[in-house]
Parts: C-alpha cells; sequence; structure tokens
C-alpha cells in the first residue's frame, strides 16, 4: 500500500514586493499573480531549488494562454484551492521529503488550464506534484467582482509521516496551511 503523504498550500498571506528587495526573497509561492503587472515577476525559488524556468518570468510560462489580467478599480482577490487529490509519491520514492512548486494557469470558471512545475527540491517529484492538482477545483480570482484567469503558484510537500500519523490509503493524510516555499 502506498503511503500518502502531506500536501503544504501557500495560501497565506499573498502581496506583491519587489523581488530585489532588501528583506526575504518573495518566492513564487508567495506572489499574488492576479494583480496587475504581476504576469511580469521573474520565477523565483529557494536557493538549491531545480529551477526549469530560470530566468523568466511567470507570463513566459505560460504564454498567450493567460490573458493580461485587467486592473481593478475598486478590488482584486486571488484565487484558491478548493479541492486537491491525495498526495501520492513517485514509487520507489515513498517516505523521502521534497517540495514541488506547481504554477497552475486556473480558468475563470475555476478549472485548470495548464500547470508546470516551477520549482524543486528533487526533479523526481514534478509529475506527482502535477497530478496532486490536475483535477483540483479552485475558486478563480475576482477583478471587480468578475471571475478571470489567472495562475496560483501552489508548493506541494511530499514528507515523512509524524509518530502516530495514519498513512492508510483510505485516510486523509493531508493538510494545507502556509508556508514559505
Amino acid at each position: 500500500m502506498r503511503k500518502i503523504l502531506g500536501l503544504a498550500l501557500s495560501l497565506g498571506a499573498l502581496g506583491l514586493a519587489a523581488a530585489a528587495s532588501a528583506q526575504a526573497p518573495r518566492w513564487s509561492s508567495n506572489t499574488d499573480y492576479s494583480a496587475p503587472g504581476a504576469r511580469n515577476l521573474p520565477v523565483i525559488c529557494r536557493d538549491g531549488d531545480i529551477q526549469p524556468f530560470a530566468g523568466k518570468t511567470m507570463g513566459e510560462v505560460f504564454g498567450a494562454a493567460w490573458p493580461e489580467v485587467p486592473a481593478a478599480s475598486s478590488a482584486h482577490a486571488p484565487p484558491k484551492v478548493l479541492s486537491h487529490g491525495k498526495v501520492i509519491p513517485p514509487r520507489g520514492l515513498e517516505g523521502k521529503w521534497a517540495t514541488v512548486v506547481v504554477a497552475v494557469l486556473v480558468g475563470a470558471d475555476g478549472k485548470p488550464l495548464a500547470s508546470e512545475a516551477v520549482c524543486m527540491s528533487d526533479g523526481a517529484f514534478a509529475i506527482a506534484a502535477k497530478r496532486v492538482l490536475a483535477n483540483a477545483t479552485f475558486a478563480p480570482a475576482t477583478v471587480d467582482g468578475t471571475p478571470v484567469t489567472t495562475v496560483l503558484a501552489v508548493p506541494i510537500s511530499f514528507r515523512q509521516p509524524r509518530r502516530g500519523e495514519s498513512t492508510g490509503e483510505g485516510e486523509k493524510a493531508a493538510s494545507t496551511g502556509s508556508s514559505q516555499e
């Protein structure tokens, strides 16, 4: 029986900050891509991560499939994960720790249109991480109350179960929370 491992979603306080700021770097998983101009921000990963899109912007990652988000006159809200698949590691890698940031192009209808693994501690987990969000449901981003297509960067964490934590196939082992991926 495969072990089902935990999921950490970075859905904490989001906002834009200059990537070259004197403070800690604004990793892609902590960036609100529903804000105007955010598509032009570079993909930024943790030091040591595998970065298949190094030097590219999230707009370059998704290209023409991601229409420009209009500026909000009153308010905008980023997309949110409502439900997701089970976190199942690749065969033979059960019990190994890894984190993969998956950027998902979320349609105005809340369905995932495309996804890319943009940062990862171990490339062997990229496909498994994308699979977690392949059939996920999302609350779409909104601009002035109107749903829009935009990107959400979600860290997927594969971890060893804690002592006493069940990893049975039929039991829930995924959790949500905020992280600094």
